[in-house]
């Protein structure tokens, strides 16, 4: 029973004086009481009925005496709920209720829930009811304003709620505010004109509660030994604690180990505020589920995943979503929806993994992987291997399958597959080193033989500039221990970045001019543009050309000269 409603208790045998003190008291002892008015119950604490203010006053005006008993003033059939009904489905019960003619005047003040034994449980007001249920009037904090947490507001924003973006990064807060993207998404500086002090507002930091709903999207890095480092969400946690008002939702979208919601996210906010999760404020996990490069289009027709602590935050973030798109998949609890983003991209690396180890076999024998798997696929709807790459970057795949194994490990199972997966995907990383060493030695290039690398981001379609746990950067890594001449290109991450990383930069043409090997490390569209025949032709012979994906295989039909073409 919460706190209002205890407050407001009476008994029928009670005098109206005493019933009059017992109200007048309840908004001191529990200060969000609706006010005016007390529940009556029987021995049992089961509620009987409810009695207003105004009742009082009008059996006053009647000639009741104030020492009388309270019996023949309760309203005996008031309007009752359950507690386990959400927000939404009481609102509409009571509109239904008004309706049918339920009530008289066609006015509701106060609404009263109880649980399964009849007692009360709440009371609160038809203005409260609606707000809590209408999930537009809600103030949306977004934490962490990298590209998922960026897009998410930005089309949060469209939908038109009022969004307040924090990043404890200071640079990144003061870029956007002077109208500077610091991520590249197709579309994102339209949004960033219409919304930014609008609908949209950035901070660095929490200094008021004005929020209603805090969506966590801080990121999730890993060890070494696939634990996840939970001190960004750590420290969302407690700026939140610090805000937290009762009702409010929060929301995790951050990638996390199975769990985290409830043992971590849950007992920290309980233990820091007092307040109790599914009565006080609610919480539910929304997984991130985007690809980079067409996240504003994805956030509106990819179905979002939902597990809610209990119905009533389950509710609340459905309703929110909603907005976003037509496609909501409900799951059964946090946990459901916390394994729901590891299997995605785990699913995803494992079978990247498999296109892989199908080239490394092909390779052994002579045959051309991407001319067997297209034949293999060709009508074959039960097979749709992908095409073969040299690794799988990202800032998720790359982490996700060792999140999945871990949560796995510490209940128990050790599974086999996203550790051997992962394994696949980063020995591809010195498949393509040693390509180019073999080439080397084979022809005698020396340490200073020249390297022209087309494409740094860990992917090119949808484009990026995102070059975490990128492949390219990887494989340049272990090229620049033996060979110096190393020159990068990119079609989105710029020159300046890219020095930034600690590689040399060129553009495509002085790239190929006199380099000894060519790496075409990530499938571009833009590199389709390429005259190949003409851009070989001014290597050095003999020279390399690696294609990793495959990009120009049909289009080179006849041999280059004196250039060894080739891919994964």
């Amino acid at each position: 029973m919460k706190d209002r409603a205890k407050a407001s208790l009476i008994k029928s045998n009670m005098s109206i004086k005493r019933v009059m003190e017992i109200i007048e008291n309840s908004k001191r002892i529990a200060p969000e009481t609706p006010g005016g008015i007390a529940l009556a119950v029987d021995k049992k604490n089961k509620l009987i009925g409810l009695v207003t203010d105004g009742d009082i006053r009008r059996a006053l005006l009647a000639g009741a005496d104030v020492n009388s008993e309270i019996n023949d003033i309760i309203n005996r059939q008031p309007i009752v709920f359950d507690n386990d009904l959400t927000y939404s489905e009481m609102l509409n019960q009571t509109i239904e209720g008004i309706n049918r003619g339920h009530t008289k005047t066609k006015r509701l003040e106060v609404l009263v829930t109880v649980d399964k034994k009849g007692r009360p449980y709440d009371i609160f007001s038809f203005f409260e009811l609606w707000c809590n249920s209408e999930v537009r009037t809600r103030i949306v904090s977004i934490v962490g304003l990298g590209y998922v947490g960026l897009t998410l507001g930005f089309v949060l924003a469209d939908c038109g709620f009022k969004i307040i973006g924090v990043d404890e990064n200071k640079q990144i807060v003061e870029n956007l505010r002077k109208k500077k993207i610091h991520i590249h998404e197709e579309g994102i500086e339209n949004y960033l004109d219409r919304y930014l002090n609008k609908r949209f507002y950035v901070k660095h930091n929490f200094d008021s509660n004005e929020s209603d709903v805090y969506i966590i999207c801080v990121g999730t890095p890993i060890d070494k030994y696939g634990k996840v480092d939970d001190r960004p969400l750590k420290k969302a946690l407690s700026y939140i604690s610090g805000l937290l008002k009762k009702n409010d939702l929060i929301i995790l979208r951050s990638t996390v180990a199975i769990g985290t919601c409830r043992n971590l996210v849950v007992k920290t906010i309980e233990k820091e505020t007092k307040l109790k999760a599914g009565e006080d404020f609610f919480v539910a996990f929304a997984p991130e589920r985007t690809i980079e490069g067409d996240a504003l289009n994805e956030l509106r027709s990819l179905p979002q995943v939902i597990g809610g602590y209990d119905k009533k935050s389950a509710d609340l973030t459905v309703k929110l979503f909603n907005n976003l798109t037509s496609s909501v998949v409900l799951v059964d609890s946090l946990e459901g929806a916390e394994i729901v983003k590891l299997l995605n991209n785990t699913y995803r690396d494992l079978t990247f993994s498999f296109a892989n180890e199908v080239a490394l076999i092909c390779d052994k024998f002579g045959l051309n992987s991407y001319d067997i798997i297209q034949a293999a696929n060709y009508g074959y709807e039960r097979s749709l291997i992908p095409k073969p790459s040299p690794g799988v970057g990202g800032y998720c795949l790359t982490k996700d399958p060792y999140i999945l194994s871990e949560s796995a490990r510490s209940h128990g199972y050790r599974p086999k597959l996203p550790i051997i997966s992962r394994a696949v995907n980063d020995g591809m990383i010195d498949y393509v080193a040693d390509i180019v060493e073999r080439f080397a030695k084979s022809n005698g290039k020396k340490k200073n033989m020249k390297i022209f690398v087309a494409g740094l981001a860990f992917k090119g379609e949808p484009e990026t500039d995102d070059m975490r746990y990128s492949t390219s950067v990887e494989i340049i890594k272990k090229l620049k221990k033996r060979y110096k001449n190393i020159f990068v290109h990119d079609p989105v991450v710029s020159e300046r970045n890219i020095r930034r990383a600690g590689f040399k930069y060129s553009s495509v043409r002085d790239g190929f001019r006199s380099a000894d090997c060519v790496l075409i490390l990530n499938n571009h569209n833009s590199y389709l543009d390429f005259n190949i025949y003409q851009l070989a032709n001014t290597m050095k012979k003999p020279g390399l050309l690696f294609d990793a994906w495959h990009i120009f295989g049909k289009i080179v039909s006849k041999p280059i000269d004196r250039v060894y073409y080739r891919g994964v």
